[in-house]
């Protein structure tokens, strides 16, 4: 099924490739991807501050929700582009297709991982408990490849239906709100909580701040549950991804 992943240097080539794009020409580099999330977070915390008091580790359940929703915002929105995005490789060479949106996922990821690992001294200054936070190393590779699923499904879709772009746009918007950044789940009415949580980004969120905030070992049924989600997206993104290849030149 993933026989492309044995060429190997051609993934890490084009990974580095795209983790250098993502902060080429800016004067900060790294520095931006922490900049702006804070930015958004001071302003978030200062609207919803009511519905925050209702969590433990106000701050810190904040920032940590925005840089989790970041990635998958900024990892699904450039991963859409993957195939428009290189059309030189898709028509002039004989790189298999699927790297491209594997290449962009996993730049982003890493990116993604750095920016939280940078969190770590302020997770400490305010107090929280990072018994547990080596288990990111867990965690983190299992969203990337939630990502990746969701790109595999993504990027060919977005070679037949250009505007594919402007809608996820306002998906991603709506799922900043349908995850529980700005509020805790406990508010979720509770003849509803059952399908809020069949979204597997709530019950991963959840995981990162167990292991960055409060110091405990994330819920073994949720993340059975959200691997589960995440094989469901690979298979039936590769099966999607291998029916429309064909007709990507063309479309191109």
């Amino acid at each position: 099924m993933f026989e492309y992943l044995k060429k190997r240097d051609i993934i890490l080539t084009l990974t580095k490739y795209e983790f250098k794009q993502r902060y080429r020409g800016t004067a900060l580099g790294v520095a931006w991807s922490l900049i702006v999330p804070f930015l958004m977070a001071l302003v978030l915390y200062t609207i919803f501050s009511k519905l925050l008091h209702r969590t433990e580790y106000r701050v810190l359940y904040l920032v940590v929700g925005i840089f989790f929703h970041r990635y998958f915002a900024m990892g699904t929105s450039i991963g859409l582009n993957a195939i428009t995005g290189k059309v030189h490789l898709v028509t002039k060479t004989t790189v298999p297709r699927e790297i491209l949106p594997l290449s962009t996922t996993l730049a982003y990821g890493l990116s993604s991982f750095i920016e939280m690992v940078i969190l770590l001294p302020g997770i400490i200054y305010f107090g929280g408990n990072i018994r547990y936070f080596f288990l990111l190393l867990v965690l983190h590779p299992i969203y990337v490849l939630l990502v990746y699923g969701i790109n595999l499904i993504l990027s060919p879709l977005n070679v037949y239906f250009r505007d594919l772009k402007e809608i996820w746009s306002v998906v991603t918007q709506l799922m900043f709100f349908a995850l529980p950044i700005i509020y805790p789940t406990e508010i979720i009415p509770e003849d509803i909580l059952d399908i809020y949580m069949l979204n597997p980004l709530v019950r991963l969120l959840n995981a990162y701040r167990d292991v960055m905030i409060y110091g405990r070992i994330p819920n073994i049924y949720d993340l059975d549950y959200v691997l589960a989600i995440t094989l469901i997206l690979l298979v039936v993104g590769h099966v999607i991804f291998n029916k429309l290849e064909k007709g990507f030149v063309e479309r191109l």
